[in-house]
């Protein structure tokens, strides 16, 4: 499995941490005159960020930035995970940004040098998700950290990234974004369509060759099932690791006619005796899913409408 997969914090790789020097006259001046803000989490509801000024320099891992392009907020530096995965990056080019850090390593230095006002990515009021608490101190006595905000559905959470956004200047009310939440829309009534009178259940998966992980009780799943889907897979655990985790021998006892991988493409070629024993591997009843990702009612409109597809053409075969 993918790092990204497990809530298993990694250890993260400092290079160096150089102190950022204070400002001459002409900085303070500028402060002086500039307005002040507060940025009020829209998720963390204790958390409040006060600027001297409206952030501008930015600093964001691959996640912030798939969710955060759409509205034409650009980072001027990236790090993190997944920056090469287009299921996560869709067709967002990189290639003119730079890049600080990769995976779980970053040169604080180059953070550094970059004197952002703001570093924004996956995790909580103390910092990155996969930086432990000393490399997270560091990171924030650089710039302040602005999470990502976890909502309890992908509506919500659509709409809490869009709050950041807006925030740091994006336009949030565009044509393109205003057409993507239609979209969205229409995207979720045509699968509930395609649903309906249909006896299919889904499974949203990230196969190992030790164990297969379910994702009920996810967003995603949560989405499909205000659609009408019937969700199935291992029971999410109370607390901890939000994955289901079901032994190879157990997974027959899903059974699902239609299973959503993790990062599923074209490309994909995981095996194992008893996966390819599933009837909707045997059907070829497959299709793609990510718990990570953009945050946007684009990349959701899409998905649904490659679901509503697959449904579309899938048999009872569990």
């Amino acid at each position: 499995m993918r790092t990204r997969l497990l809530p298993s914090l990694l250890a993260a790789t400092v290079l160096a941490l150089a102190a950022c020097s204070s400002g001459g006259a002409d900085t303070a001046a500028e402060q002086s005159t500039a307005a002040a803000v507060t940025f009020t989490h829209p998720t963390l509801s204790d958390l409040e960020i006060p600027f001297e000024e409206q952030p501008d320099v930015l600093v964001m891992d691959c996640y912030a930035y798939s969710s955060l392009h759409e509205y034409g907020v650009e980072p001027d530096a990236l790090f993190g995970f997944d920056c090469e995965n287009p299921f996560v990056m869709g067709d967002i080019d990189i290639s003119g940004i730079e890049r600080i850090g990769q995976d779980g390593e970053i040169d604080v230095e180059e953070l550094a040098a970059l004197r952002p006002d703001a570093i924004i990515g996956q995790g909580g009021a103390e910092g990155w998700s996969w930086f432990d608490e000393s490399v997270n101190a560091q990171l924030t006595r650089v710039a302040p950290f602005i999470p990502l905000p976890e909502g309890e559905t992908v509506d919500e959470e659509i709409d809490a990234t869009r709050d950041i956004a807006g925030f740091l200047g994006g336009d949030i009310g565009s044509e393109a974004v205003t057409q993507a939440d239609a979209d969205l829309e229409a995207a979720k009534e045509e699968l509930r369509s395609a649903l309906e009178g249909e006896d299919l259940s889904i499974m949203l998966a990230s196969p190992t060759k030790e164990m297969l992980y379910t994702a009920v009780g996810f967003q995603q799943s949560a989405l499909l099932e205000e659609a009408g889907a019937t969700i199935v897979g291992g029971e999410r655990p109370a607390e901890g690791n939000p994955w289901g985790q079901v032994a190879w021998e157990e997974a027959s006892s899903h059974p699902a006619d239609v299973i959503l991988i993790e990062g599923y493409d074209e490309h994909y070629s995981f095996t194992a005796d008893l996966w390819e024993e599933l009837p909707a591997v045997q059907a070829d009843q497959l299709g793609s899913w990510g718990s990570k990702g953009a945050m946007t009612s684009r990349a959701y409109a899409d998905w649904l409408t490659e679901v509503t597809a697959l449904v579309q053409s899938a048999d009872d075969v569990a």
